[in-house]
């Protein structure tokens, strides 16, 4: 008889599992294996067989291995032949749901898609989902936080492939296996299509064929009216491409002036909300999306941007006063206007300077549009500050000498009359006062200054020396 240690027959062993089931169940299978077919004996760490069993036990489980791999090989044949036939060339006409039902089926697995917002686009009836984090996924339509957390951590790392190639995530509340593919249109992510194991494993198939019915269920959500806001992910996809100094392609630049609708008057608004966790910026993107103006909503750097048509301006803001939304606001910068794509880069940093000129005056509204600022800005480059004193309009001096000596308020006055239009009935209104009183003051300050109020260019330089003034604080 001759001794051999345990170890030896190990590879054996974990081949077996592959065919047999649970590392309990191949220790059973294995032990009464060796004792009633090939005459062993086995103590403790040690198997006890003849040299001739041993050769036998070798051969047949070389036999048996390679009938397996046949059956591999007959399975994957089997596997695509019934992939051709469920998922034939797709057509406009081709119902999605259906789709995604077909998919259930031939994977035996449930299966859920979601967009790039971790919105749910649809999902598998009747193959149901079991997971009980994603059972409540379904029901509200969007993914909890902590499936958007494990999402993100692999986004920054650069871990999610750039093709459809399968890939896993984990999600600790989570208690099922999760294989993913991105939905991609021309090269660019609208979401992704999620295969949950149903607490029955994943099968090589599942990795090999998920990337390419992903690729056909992006290509039929593209003919379906209902799901074409995915397609806007591509436009902030280019967009963020954009911002971030790189040059987009011609085929990039025509889906983008689709999607905001060029040529035409544009403006860019970027706001703020008053916290910035993820989920809070997503929900600011996801209520903006729904007002009527906005031609794109999307996030960048933690600020919403949205695009309108610059004559929309005045019924977006209308409908953000008369919206509950305005409590999840801090404050909107605007841009210029524009009409070109490739002015977006500067736009966007011309409303970025807005939010920093109004932290550096003190304004404390909630719009700080370019038109207002753009002074400012001409003023902050100046590198002698004290010099810009010498363009203040003398009245102003004035005026500041006789409010400090009588404890007036004729500066006051003045300025909001030139913020008024110079129109009385809103200057007393915007005061507060009389309007004798605040007649009474615009005589002093004539007859103090000697202003003309009807010289168009003396109110102009007023106007711009008062914001000399509030610039230099």
């Amino acid at each position: 008889m001759r001794g051999i240690k345990k170890g030896t027959l190990y590879c054996a062993r974990c081949t077996m599992g592959a065919i047999i089931g649970s590392m309990e169940t191949q220790n059973n299978y294995l032990r009464e294996l060796l004792t009633s077919s090939y005459d062993a004996t086995i103590k403790e760490n040690q198997i006890q067989i003849s040299p001739e069993m041993l050769e036998s036990y070798v051969r047949d489980m070389a036999q048996l291995l390679a009938s397996e791999q046949q059956k591999d090989s007959v399975g994957e044949a089997t596997y695509e032949d019934t992939y051709r036939s469920v998922f034939p060339p797709l057509y406009e006409n081709e119902d999605f749901h259906e789709l995604v039902e077909k998919t259930a089926r031939f994977l035996d697995r449930s299966i859920v898609l979601i967009d790039l917002g971790f919105h749910v686009i649809d999902y598998s009836r009747q193959i149901k989902v079991t997971d009980a984090l994603w059972i409540e996924n379904v029901r509200r339509g969007y993914c909890t936080y902590e499936f958007i957390k494990a999402m993100n951590e692999m986004l920054p790392n650069e871990k999610l492939p750039k093709t459809s190639e399968a890939f896993f995530v984990t999600c600790p509340i989570s208690d099922e296996v999760k294989l993913c593919s991105l939905l991609f249109y021309k090269k660019h992510p609208i979401g992704y299509m999620i295969l949950l194991d149903n607490k029955r494993g994943i099968q090589p198939y599942h990795q090999q064929f998920l990337p390419r019915i992903s690729k056909k269920l992006a290509k039929a959500l593209r003919f379906h009216e209902e799901y074409s806001d995915l397609f806007l992910s591509a436009s902030t996809e280019i967009l963020t491409n954009l911002l971030n100094g790189n040059t987009i392609e011609e085929g990039e630049a025509m889906l983008l002036s689709k999607t905001l609708q060029m040529p035409g008057a544009l403006k860019m608004f970027l706001f703020r909300g008053r916290f910035n966790t993820l989920h809070d910026v997503s929900y600011l993107r996801n209520q903006l999306h729904d007002f009527r103006e906005p031609l794109h909503v999307f996030v960048y750097h933690n600020y919403v941007i949205a695009f309108i048509h610059a004559a929309d301006e005045t019924a977006l803001m209308q409908e953000l006063q008369d919206s509950p939304l305005t409590e999840q606001i801090y404050d909107v910068a605007g841009s210029n206007v524009f009409h070109d794509l490739s002015d977006i880069p500067r736009q966007y940093r011309l409303a970025r300077t807005s939010f920093s000129l109004a932290a550096k005056l003190g304004r404390k509204e909630i719009l700080h549009d370019w038109s207002d600022y753009e002074f400012f800005h001409i003023l902050n480059e100046c590198p002698d500050r004290e010099k810009l004193r010498d363009y203040l309009h003398p009245a102003l001096l004035i005026l500041i000498d006789y409010d400090a000596q009588k404890d007036g308020q004729l500066l006051h006055t003045l300025k909001s009359y030139l913020r008024c239009g110079l129109r009385v009935k809103d200057t007393a209104a915007d005061l507060f006062v009389h309007r004798n009183t605040l007649t009474y003051r615009l005589k002093k300050i004539t007859e103090l200054t000697g202003i003309d109020f009807e010289d168009i260019t003396e109110i102009a330089r007023l106007f711009r020396s008062i914001q000399i003034l509030e610039f230099l604080g």
